[in-house]
Order: C-alpha cells, then structure tokens, then sequence
C-alpha cells in the first residue's frame, strides 16, 4: 500500500460541466413555461372565440379533460 496521501477533485472542468448543465436545465426550464403559458391563453382565446353555450362554463371546465 502507498502511504502518500492524494486527493482527487473534479476541480475547474467538473465545476464548469456540473454549471452548463445546470444552466441548461433552467433554460429549458422557462421556455417549457412560457410555451405551456402561451398554449393556455391560446386555448383560453380559442374558447372564447367559440362563444357561450359550447359546454361547461370557464370556471367549470377541466384543464385537463
């Protein structure tokens, strides 16, 4: 067995690895928000356009049906 003591770290190029991919998940992030918020105006506006009396009211209506 060695007796010297060595200590390996991921050091500067972990830490820039372990950053971009850090950084990609939040870009990915808040675009998959702003496309999920644009789809539900969308949808909203297409509902409205389809005028009053096509089904449950607004307030009634299942997001998710």
């Amino acid at each position: 067995m060695n007796s010297t003591s060595v200590e390996i770290t991921a050091g500067l190029g972990g830490f820039l690895v372990l950053f971009g991919l850090a950084l990609a998940v939040w870009v990915l992030g808040r675009d998959l928000t702003r496309r999920l918020r644009r789809m539900r105006l969308a949808e909203e506006a297409r509902l409205e356009a389809e005028g009053p009396g096509t089904g449950a009211p607004a307030e009634k209506r299942d997001p998710l049906a």
